[in-house]
C-alpha cells in the first residue's frame, strides 16, 4: 500500500515508524516497509529479519528492497481485488492480520464489515493508523487462533475468511482448517506453501525456537507446517465447500525461495511453492 498519496503529516510518518513493518507500505520516498527483502535475500528470514527501511541506511540494497516489497505489495493487491470482485460488498476477516494491510485494503475498495485478528492486541494500532490516514474503518478484533481448542475466539462469521502465510506456523494443519471453516459463510482464501501432490499429506519441519514461544510439544511444530493439494481439496470438500479454486500466478508476483514443484523429495527437505486459492461453498 502505497500512503504517499494520502499525504501523510510529520508526525504521521513517525508514527508509521512504530506500528508498521511486517507488511509492505510505502510511507515515503525514503521509507518503507515489508517482509520481502527478507525473505528473498536474508540467510535465515525466521531470525531477527529487517522490516523496516530508511534510505540513507540501505542505500545499496535500495532497489532491491523496493522490487521486493513491490512485487508483495502487487500480489496481495491482486488477492483482495479478486476477493473483492467475487464478493463485492461482503464481510471479511484476515486471521493472523499483522499490520492490517488485508482488511484495510478490502476496506478501501468496497468490501463492508472487514476485520482483523491476530495474538498480539497490539495490532490493533496499525489498523487504527492505517484508518486515519486513508479513511477506512476496519476493525481489531483480538480473537486469535488457539491451537489448543483448534478455535478462533470470535462468534461472528464472515462472508470470506483470509489466512495468509499462518499455517507454516501451526502444530495442526487439518484443525485450523477447521475453525476457518467455521466462522466463514462463503469462502477461505489462503495463500501459502503447499505441497504439490495430490496424495492426502502433510509435512513438518523441526522447531524453530525464533518463531513463537510456546515450546511443549505438539505447539512447539511451528516452521513450514504444510498440507499437499489434494489434502486441501479434500479437507474443503468435508467441509461442504463445493469448488477450490487455484489463482494462476501472475510474473508481477513475488516468488520466495522453494523448489520447483512435482519434486515432492526435494519439497519435503527445502520447501513448497506458495499458491493462492480459495476454497468457496
Amino acid at each position: 500500500m502505497d500512503l504517499r498519496k494520502f499525504g501523510l503529516s510529520s508526525a504521521q510518518i513517525e508514527r508509521a515508524g512504530t506500528v508498521l513493518n511486517y507488511q509492505p507500505f510505502i510511507v515515503t520516498d525514503e521509507f518503507q516497509t515489508g517482509v520481502a527483502y527478507s525473505w528473498l535475500y536474508s540467510e535465515d528470514p525466521r531470525v531477527a529479519p529487517p522490516l523496516v527501511f530508511r534510505r540513507p541506511k540501505w542505500e545499496s540494497e535500495w532497489d532491491k528492497i523496493s522490487a521486493a516489497n513491490g512485487r508483495l505489495r502487487m500480489m496481495y493487491d491482486d488477492f483482495i481485488d479478486e476477493i473483492a470482485r467475487r464478493y463485492p460488498g461482503g464481510s471479511l476477516l484476515d486471521v493472523a492480520c499483522n499490520n492490517g494491510y488485508f482488511p484495510v485494503q478490502a476496506s478501501r475498495i468496497g468490501m463492508k464489515n472487514c476485520a482483523g485478528s491476530d495474538l498480539g492486541a497490539h495490532h490493533a494500532e496499525a489498523i487504527g493508523f492505517l484508518n486515519d490516514v486513508v479513511g477506512t474503518d476496519a476493525k481489531f478484533i483480538h480473537a486469535p487462533y488457539d491451537p489448543a481448542t483448534g478455535r478462533l475466539a470470535t462468534q461472528e462469521r464472515y462472508d470470506v475468511v483470509v489466512a495468509a502465510a499462518i499455517m507454516c506456523h501451526l502444530p495442526n494443519p487439518l484443525r485450523f482448517l477447521a475453525a476457518l471453516g467455521a466462522v466463514t459463510k462463503e469462502a477461505i482464501f489462503f495463500w501459502g506453501q503447499m505441497l504439490d501432490t495430490e496424495e492426502l499429506v502433510s509435512a513438518y519441519k523441526p522447531p524453530h525456537p525464533n518463531l513463537s514461544e510456546e515450546q511443549v510439544f505438539p505447539y512447539c511444530f511451528n516452521d513450514n507446517t504444510r498440507v499437499s493439494k489434494g489434502l486441501f481439496r479434500e479437507a474443503a470438500k468435508q467441509m461442504g465447500f463445493r469448488e477450490v479454486s487455484f489463482l494462476e500466478p501472475k510474473t508481477s508476483w513475488l516468488f520466495t525461495k522453494g523448489v520447483e514443484p512435482g519434486d515432492l523429495k526435494s519439497e519435503l527437505r527445502i520447501g513448497s511453492a506458495h499458491v493462492a486459492v480459495l476454497a468457496t461453498r
